[in-house]
């Protein structure tokens, strides 16, 4: 033991020399006396040198204490420590060392009660160096995979809404890099890169304060490929569930322009709308003009608090406006094992009125059960034929008699006239031999290959 003080007393001699330089008279010069415990010493000696910013110092006496009394009750705190010293230290290098050791002190202490708290700070790392959405995001997706990883891998953790929060204002900033982008794309009219990038926003950044921005960019880049219905539908989606939007009225008057009924607003969306209003930051005009000459992005429009994710499914227009809360029959899912478009897709439903839920079919027509039992069959056989098509549905006459359908490639290109219309009950009586040979027919008659 007394050569242990001996070393630990001959190594304060060199650690004060050391830090003496650039130091006032005030700086206590501290040494272990021989009732003290060496390690504790240490350890206070590095946070006391850390607090005043000589970082260096800090790690060099940290390290000590890690290499001369690996048994420590010290340990932990001076591992986490030492990550500390970088993450203070800042810069990019600093970021770089700071990242790396608090993964090592995880790896070392993974039950440590200062695991969650080594895991936000990884995710700091990159969050306070992320760049503005039309930078590089490579900060920005890492800060969003280490804040989503202490989500997942502390849930009782009390930084867990403060990671929520900073989740929130990263993806803030990647869904803003990518309507941007969407933009670009629309304007030179690259309406398929737009969609895409529409469809990125609303499906992965539900909480995205310009929701509704992402949806008109979608039905923007729908209307360019030709694909109205679509287009409506999301001119819709902003009616409906997007209320309070400044694009609201102007989705309203192109829903018009485009001959389709506008959707009813729906009242937990509107109420859901005030409380973002209540909730939004109230910015002065100086910190909106700061923020233009700062390298940081403004995260200042993020929500405050998470919500539930836009529902686009099942996505059927129905052709009939009404006030009326019954619902148009959902279409059948896609077969599985088919190669159908990974993007959204919408099926048309065009009614002359709506039935109530609990109307009976008249006498030989065929109830909204059969109807889509041979919706299903139709998908089938198109998947068969042609894999990677898909089949749109036009139309189901007033008296539900008659199906209406046309088939698609992924591209949105028609490949069978626009539009076939059988009976529902000869689609029935067809075996899956009989419907697949009608399917190919069609495909022949367009031109098309089966």
């Amino acid at each position: 033991m007394k050569k242990s003080m001996g070393f630990v007393i001959v190594l304060f001699a060199v650690i004060n020399l050391f830090g003496c330089f650039g130091r006032g008279k005030k700086d206590e010069v501290v040494t272990p006396t021989a009732t003290a415990e060496p390690d504790k010493v240490l350890y206070e000696k590095g946070l006391r040198d850390m607090q005043k910013g000589r970082y260096e110092v800090a790690r060099l006496t940290l390290q000590t204490l890690l290499n001369t009394y690996p048994d420590s009750d010290y340990k932990e705190k001076a591992k986490l420590a030492l990550a500390d010293s970088f993450f203070k230290q800042g810069g990019t290098t600093g970021f770089i060392q700071a990242e790396a050791e608090y993964k090592d002190f995880i790896t070392f202490f993974p039950t440590s009660d200062d695991s969650d708290d080594a895991q936000m700070k990884i995710a700091m790392t990159h969050y306070l160096q992320m760049e503005k959405p039309d930078r590089d995001r490579t900060q920005a997706l890492a800060a969003e995979r280490e804040f989503k990883n202490l989500i997942d891998q502390y849930p009782d953790s009390p930084l867990k809404d403060e990671a929520a929060q900073r989740l929130r204002e990263v993806q803030e900033v990647l869904a803003e890099g990518d309507l941007r982008v969407a933009r670009q794309y629309i304007m030179r009219r690259n309406y398929r890169g737009a969609f895409r990038r529409g469809e990125t926003i609303v499906n992965s950044y539900p909480d995205f304060s310009k929701q509704d921005q992402a949806l008109f960019a979608l039905a923007e880049a729908s209307e360019g490929r030709k694909d109205i219905p679509r287009a409506a539908y999301f001119y819709g989606k902003i009616v409906s569930d997007l209320p309070a939007s400044p694009l609201s009225d102007e989705s309203r008057k192109r829903l018009e322009r485009l001959n389709y009924p506008i959707p009813d607003v729906n009242p937990e969306a509107l109420a859901r709308a005030q409380a973002d209003q209540d909730s939004k930051e109230k910015r002065s005009m100086l910190g909106k003009v700061s923020s233009l000459f700062s390298k940081k992005p403004d995260v200042s429009m993020a929500r405050k608090a998470s919500r539930p994710p836009m529902t686009l499914n099942p996505q059927v227009i129905d052709m009939q406006a009404s006030s009326q809360t019954t619902q148009p029959p959902s279409p059948p899912p896609p077969a599985q094992g088919s190669e159908a478009s990974a993007e959204m897709g919408v099926q048309i439903v065009k009614r002359s009125s709506n039935p109530p839920a609990n109307a009976q079919p008249a006498s030989g027509t065929p109830s909204r059960e059969e109807i889509e039992k041979q919706y299903e069959r139709i998908r089938l056989a198109a998947s068969k034929i042609k894999p990677g098509s898909r089949v749109v549905f036009a139309q189901v006459d007033a008296g539900h008699s008659t199906i209406s359908f046309w088939i698609e490639d992924s591209a949105g290109k028609a490949l069978s006239q626009k539009s076939s219309e059988f009976p529902v009950e000869e689609i029935g009586n067809k075996s899956e031999k009989d419907l697949e040979t009608l399917i190919e027919n069609l495909l022949i008659k367009n031109g098309g290959t089966a």
